[in-house]
């Protein structure tokens, strides 16, 4: 019952409607159309035993047959060597869709010799160390950001304006479990924060054709990363109840603003001035960033320092929203 009524909450209030959901959408929309002109189109990189004629703007061609270690080195999201038949597909992007680009190729490496397009096709998935693009960084700048709001923002509303309207004291009369109260709240928050990133995965494929949808084996990874986002900004959403009080809502969105602009997740920190770049290493939002691109295969942090984080996010998370509960469940 507890779960349910802090879940609606998150939808029936709208602030926090438009904090969690909405602004996340403006936001993504909004950097997208600067950033989605580099995205509109595929780098195909090529090499073509055929002389093949009006090739896509996007298709580079090379001149040699390239060895795996070149092709590895390439920035591009699909290499394709057609030799003697046979082409070869080596994907470098797990997040863009190549279907269309390698059937084109196709066609048009079968239409050379008036053949069908009945061409052995090979697909090979190798490991890379590959930088994002502007806007995928984007996005999951966007999703880390949209966690941070969903926690931050349900820490505040739960220990400084439901603590004024006297929650916790109806609370303390029905002698509610305190780790029942705890698992409700951040239970209801993470169904939130799975909703409010799965629109921004949604939203990036239909309009700017990123495809950030996981697979199958890093569905838990995501979820994990997801939990442990949640968890430290519900931890700093309780620091600033008990510091600020009546005050810490406003200085939630100050510091909401602060993250999102000097934590590196809507642009590299590197494009930052240096003094600011150290801002960045205290904000949580940076390493909520660096968690969601392990998940997507960047190397962002080791595996185990990628557990290390987790591990540690959601047990300051659970610290600080248990002595929250127990601080306000205390009989007067």
């Amino acid at each position: 019952m507890l779960f349910y009524s802090f879940l609606t909450v998150n939808f029936r209030n709208t602030f926090l409607f438009f904090m969690n959901i909405i602004l996340p959408v403006v936001f993504l929309l909004l950097f997208g159309a600067v950033f989605g002109k580099q995205q509109s189109q595929i780098g195909v990189t090529f090499y073509s035993d055929r002389e093949l004629s009006e090739v896509n703007s996007n298709w580079k061609r090379l001149d040699t047959l390239p060895t795996l270690e070149e092709i590895k080195a390439m920035d591009s999201d699909v290499v394709i060597v057609a030799n003697d038949g046979k082409m070869d597909v080596y994907l470098l992007s797990t997040f863009s869709s190549v279907d269309s680009e390698v059937t084109m190729f196709r066609l048009k490496y079968a239409s050379v010799r008036n053949e069908k397009p009945i061409i052995n096709v090979v697909e090979h998935e190798i490991k890379f160390s590959r930088q994002l693009s502007d806007l995928e960084y984007i996005m999951i700048g966007v999703i880390a950001i949209s966690l941070l709001s969903v926690g931050m923002n349900a820490g505040v509303m739960l220990f400084s304006e439901y603590a004024q309207y006297g929650l916790f004291k109806r609370f303390t009369l029905t002698n509610v479990n305190r780790l029942y109260l705890l698992i409700s709240a951040t239970g209801a928050q993470i169904i939130t924060g799975i909703i409010s990133s799965f629109l921004v995965i949604v939203i990036s494929w239909l309009v700017f054709k990123v495809n950030l949808f996981i697979s199958p084996q890093f569905i838990a990874a995501y979820i994990f990363v997801v939990l442990a986002s949640i968890m430290i900004s519900l931890g700093l959403g309780v620091v600033l109840s008990l510091i600020f009080k009546k005050s810490a809502s406003s200085i939630a969105q100050i510091l909401y603003t602060i993250f999102m602009f000097f934590s590196g997740v809507y642009f590299p920190i590197t494009f930052l001035p240096k003094p600011l770049q150290i801002i960045s290493y205290f904000t949580p939002p940076r390493y909520m960033h660096m968690l969601f691109q392990k998940v997507y295969g960047i190397d962002t942090v080791s595996n185990q320092g990628f557990w290390i984080i987790c591990t540690t996010f959601i047990i300051l998370g659970i610290a600080l929203g248990s002595y929250a509960i127990g601080k306000f469940l205390k009989p007067a």
